[in-house]
């Protein structure tokens, strides 16, 4: 019964746009019963050549936007697809679905002919992007442009498009993927979207401006208010479901526009639908027919690695929307929704070289090109080539080697440390660790502070943590809290902190200062005791007065790292959503996704779907 209820649902909505369009082209044939289509005639042949030649030349314009949709759907799959096959694809699935109808199947239909080498899905997944973003980027326009055009309030237009692209801004931002039942429907990025709305202006005004040449001049037609009027009935179109919109383009133009001689307007019209629906679907067509399918995929090659290895990059290797190049390389690649971060190590030599290729891999993938945690060298250098930076942390350091609690620096430390001696705590190097105990404590730890952090920050996963080093601390043969760290050949940094409400004072201090005699004694030559927030944003990090408070009882030297990328308006946006990904983490990736021998490219997140692709499953 409910299968009966749901296909009878699925007709009645198919069935109500196309009643509607069927209405719309019974009414235009009666309206077009009282033309005089001798004068029809006389006025489509007195359209000068220069003008049909200005139609079709802003055509090209309109099916150019088009075809870039698909390359940022493309690149929003990472399908690997070249660029111009792209293009070429999208353009003759857009000129053949407008003209024949149905347009997502005829769409679906012509990308699957030109490119079957990826799939049903995959070509399903494309159509739909195309088509629901479209969809949404003339919504965006016909409400805040063209609906004041239209009503005399033209300056509104200035205030409500403007607030209608901050608010998609803003939801794409904050929801960069939605959840249906079990799926996940990765939403298009920033970057992504800018430019879809940018698109579907330039094709909207093009197509408008096509039809605009084709009216007569002497009608002196004001520009903005047939621009206004066409992306109207233009949405008229799309919902009545009628090839090409025909009839209820055609009736809603007719109504927006009053004052232009019917017969004038129909001849217009007509020579619109050959310039812009019958000469691109021939092209189309034969462009679908004769060409051969591609069947070939390529993947971009990462960046070569620098020299110097972060320990923290061991960490990162946890993150959620990972591409990592390699894991002894001295930098990773981070893919958080709207952002590439290069999540560099100490360089020893010009970054130059690394910054073209950084932004066209963060184009390719609809992201901004950020670089995230450099040192201040780095940053001086980014600031030489036009690069917008900013400062973000301070990173507590210390060098092992000669590290001694004595003297008069470190005496809150040794106080600290004594209380928690005489309290009886007992800091021990796990070498067997209790995952049971240290899953409790972690549990107990993320419901008092809101959660884990993600990204750079590290998360509890007894996958990751196998063979790392792990400290903790006993009271009565009880576990009260324990830290871990990571490491590389000559270097330690510290990872999580976790404890159980009322730990006995000083207890975190003992943990980290048996991580630093840990470091010294296996030869370490720098320690991390990682990064506190800058004090510009301190009101972000709830609680971070009181840690640069612990981590400065270690004396530490405290070294600046900035933030950077290529503009401010990107600089502002990637911080925001490296913010969001540390705050908001996605589930962990897969522990195995980090070895050397991955591809950099693919998808290490396995609970992030891009659209309707598989049911979500997490790990960690």
């Amino acid at each position: 019964m409910n299968l009966i209820t749901a296909q009878k649902a699925a007709l009645l909505k198919r069935a109500v746009p196309l009643s509607l369009g069927a209405l719309c082209l019974w009414l235009l044939w009666q309206e077009s019963g009282a033309l005089d289509w001798r004068a029809v005639r006389l006025a489509l042949h007195e359209i000068p050549p220069a003008r049909w030649a200005l139609a079709l030349l802003f055509t090209i314009g309109s099916f150019w936007s088009l075809a870039q949709y698909d390359l940022i759907a493309h690149r929003h799959f990472s399908t690997g697809t070249r660029e111009s096959v792209a293009r070429r694809a999208g353009a003759s699935a857009i000129a053949l679905g407008q003209v024949i109808g149905f347009g997502p199947a005829v769409g679906a239909a012509v990308r699957w002919r030109l490119m079957p080498n990826l799939g049903h899905t995959r070509i399903l997944q494309l159509t739909a992007f195309v088509t629901l973003t479209f969809l949404a980027a003339w919504a965006i326009l016909a409400v805040g442009f063209a609906l004041p055009q239209i009503t005399g309030h033209g300056a509104l237009a200035f205030l409500m498009l403007p607030l209608l692209v901050v608010s998609a801004g803003v939801l794409l931002l904050r929801v960069p993927k939605i959840r249906l039942i079990d799926h996940a429907i990765r939403m298009p990025s920033l970057p992504a979207a800018a430019h879809l709305l940018a698109l579907s202006l330039c094709d909207m005004v093009c197509a408008a401006l096509a039809l605009y040449v084709l009216l007569p001049a002497e009608l002196g037609l004001p520009i903005l208010p047939l621009i206004s009027a066409y992306m109207l009935a233009l949405g008229a179109g799309l919902i009545g479901g009628t090839p090409g919109g025909l009839g209820p383009f055609e009736l809603a133009l007719a109504t927006l526009i009053t004052h232009v001689d019917a017969e004038l307007l129909a001849a217009s019209l007509l020579a619109y639908r050959l310039c812009y629906y019958a000469v691109p679907c021939l092209a189309g067509a034969a462009y679908a027919i004769v060409a051969q399918p591609d069947r070939s995929t390529r993947r971009a090659n990462a960046p070569a690695p620098l020299s110097g290895l972060r320990a923290e990059h061991v960490i990162a290797t946890q993150a959620d929307a990972l591409g990592l190049h390699t894991c002894d390389a001295a930098a990773c690649l981070l893919r958080t929704p709207h952002t590439l971060t290069l999540f560099l190590g100490a360089t020893h030599g010009s970054l130059a070289p690394l910054l073209p290729e950084l932004r066209s891999l963060a184009r390719k993938q609809n992201r901004f090109a950020c670089l995230y945690k450099i040192a201040g060298r780095d940053a001086a250098a980014l600031r030489r080539a036009k690069w917008h930076v900013a400062p973000i942390a301070f990173e507590a350091v210390i060098d092992p080697r000669g590290y001694t609690l004595e003297g008069a620096r470190h005496r809150q430390l040794r106080r600290s440390i004594r209380k928690a001696q005489n309290a009886g705590v007992e800091v021990r190097h796990l070498s067997n660790p209790d995952w049971h105990s240290m899953a409790r404590i972690n549990a107990a730890w993320a419901a008092a502070h809101g959660g884990e952090r993600g990204l750079t920050m590290g998360r509890y996963c007894r996958q990751f943590l196998q063979g790392k080093p792990i400290f903790a601390a006993f009271s009565d043969g009880r576990m009260l809290a324990f830290i871990t760290a990571v490491e590389t050949s000559d270097a330690i940094s510290l990872d999580l902190m976790r404890h159980l409400p009322d730990l006995p004072s000083g207890t975190m201090h003992a943990l980290v200062a048996a991580m630093i005699e840990h470091a010294r004694l296996t030869s370490r030559r720098e320690v991390s005791l990682a990064a506190v927030p800058h004090a510009r944003l301190a009101p972000l990090a709830k609680g971070s007065e009181g840690l640069v408070r612990f981590k400065t009882s270690f004396g530490p030297r405290w070294r600046p790292l900035y933030v950077a990328a290529p503009s401010r308006i990107a600089l502002l946006l990637a911080g925001l959503d490296l913010w969001r990904s540390i705050r908001f983490p996605a589930p962990l990736a897969v522990p195995a996704a980090v070895s050397a021998d991955v591809d950099w490219d693919e998808e290490t997140r396995v609970d992030e779907i891009a659209l309707f692709d598989e049911p979500v499953r997490k790990t960690g």
